[in-house]
């Protein structure tokens, strides 16, 4: 029988006793009777298993504050061309189980403006977030070393950008970070950078909001996948 409780799982395993059967034979006022005795024993053994336990931290948020969540997000708005943002996520291994590798995934969700963003901008072109992921240049990235330098430009427009992050082209790079963070507290963390394209048709995109989302996988062997 299996328990999951707080994330742990137990496996029981019931060990059936010997059964002694005893046979006697007397003679009592001329009648032969047998009497059988049973004897049956039981005993539970517990088994704890390890665990994975990845929490994540910012500059918001320490570790576990938000739940179970294993994503964090980067909010780009009020961007000017040429403006840089930079951000860093903290990882912690709290489970007892140590890890092979880390794995990240990149989505993002681009948000149109339905009123005023910063001091005096509103949305000049309904309709144009489409299309903003590739006018954020990826300028930094690094787990435990450089990661640019392994990324391609997936959708070919001249630069590594946060569309080309989640693209399928550049999973490989993403994947068999290591060395993962240690179990039983060790932590890592992830750096990365952004720069706003000094691009004329970036002035569609005023009013405009892009979230960059980042799915952190903590995996045992390198087999493994998100």
């Amino acid at each position: 029988m299996s328990d999951d409780h707080d994330g742990t799982r137990l496996t029981r395993r019931r060990l059936l006793g010997g059964v002694t059967t005893i046979g006697v034979a007397g003679a009592l006022g001329g009648v032969s009777t047998m009497a059988r005795f049973r004897d049956e024993e039981s005993s539970t053994v517990s088994v704890q298993s390890g665990t994975f336990d990845l929490q994540l931290s910012d500059s918001d948020e320490g570790f576990g504050e938000d739940g179970d969540s294993v994503s964090g997000e980067l909010t780009l708005s009020n961007a000017k061309p040429g403006e840089t943002f930079s951000g860093s996520i903290q990882l912690q291994n709290a489970g007892s189980v140590e890890a092979d590798h880390i794995e990240l995934d990149f989505s993002y969700d681009e948000t149109e403006s339905d009123g005023p963003s910063g001091s005096d901008e509103g949305d000049t072109k309904p309709g144009s977030a489409t299309g903003m992921a590739k006018q954020f240049e990826v300028t930094t990235l690094f787990y435990d070393e450089d990661l640019l330098y392994d990324l391609s430009d997936a959708n070919g427009n001249g630069r590594t950008d946060v569309d080309d992050l989640s693209s399928p082209k550049n999973a490989d790079a993403l994947d068999n970070l290591a060395p993962a963070c240690s179990a039983n507290g060790g932590t890592k963390s992830l750096s990365v950078g952004f720069r706003f394209a000094d691009d004329p048709a970036n002035n569609d995109y005023q009013g405009d909001e892009l979230t960059v989302t980042i799915t952190f996988a903590l995996h045992q062997t390198s087999s493994q996948d998100i």
